[in-house]
């Protein structure tokens, strides 16, 4: 029986760290700094990225689905800038990648799946790790305009949670499986 609590607890925190992965698509990934901050904070219901309506309290701190707003009309959106639009469609794919990743890690964590679990939750980790890896290579963040939010650094950290729990319980079953 307490085998199966230590067993639970594991599950739990993939499940968790599941939820909080959801919750950081609305926390900041990127946030503004400085003079610019306090412009946007002046001026906040001048639109500043007009096409998807975002004004600029809204890019104050700019969360993964208002990337995912802006990537996905400038991909569809960049006549005759091929590079925008490509850098457009990595992101796009990439945080399609980062969320489909998240709702299968949950799925298959419930249906006790944990090799796909962790497949996905490493996926999870490089797609993380591929936005930010290019955000940063753009010169995005940092900048004299923006900095890392808290979602830049929360996607690899979960996912390396879920990752070490998935192995946690595979480790478990086999040597609850071996007695």
């Amino acid at each position: 029986m307490e085998k199966e609590k230590k067993f639970d607890i594991f599950k739990m925190v993939i499940i968790i760290a599941c939820v909080i992965s959801f919750i950081g698509l609305l926390l900041p990934y990127e946030s503004s700094i400085g003079e610019y901050k306090e412009y946007l904070q002046e001026n906040p219901d001048t639109m500043n990225v007009k096409e998807v309506n975002l004004t600029n309290k809204d890019v104050v701190d700019i969360s993964m689905v208002e990337n995912f707003k802006v990537y996905s009309y400038a991909m569809n959106n960049s006549e005759g800038n091929s590079w925008l639009a490509g850098e457009s469609t990595i992101n796009f794919v990439l945080t399609i990648v980062l969320i489909a990743s998240i709702v299968l890690v949950l799925l298959f964590t419930l249906f006790n799946k944990r090799i796909l679990s962790m497949i996905f939750g490493m996926l999870l980790l490089g797609s993380s790790l591929l936005m930010n890896y290019d955000i940063v290579d753009r010169g995005v963040i940092p900048s004299t305009q923006y900095t890392y939010g808290i979602s830049y650094y929360l996607y690899p950290i979960m996912a390396i949670v879920i990752i070490v729990s998935v192995i946690i319980l595979i480790v478990k079953n086999k040597k609850s499986k071996a007695s």
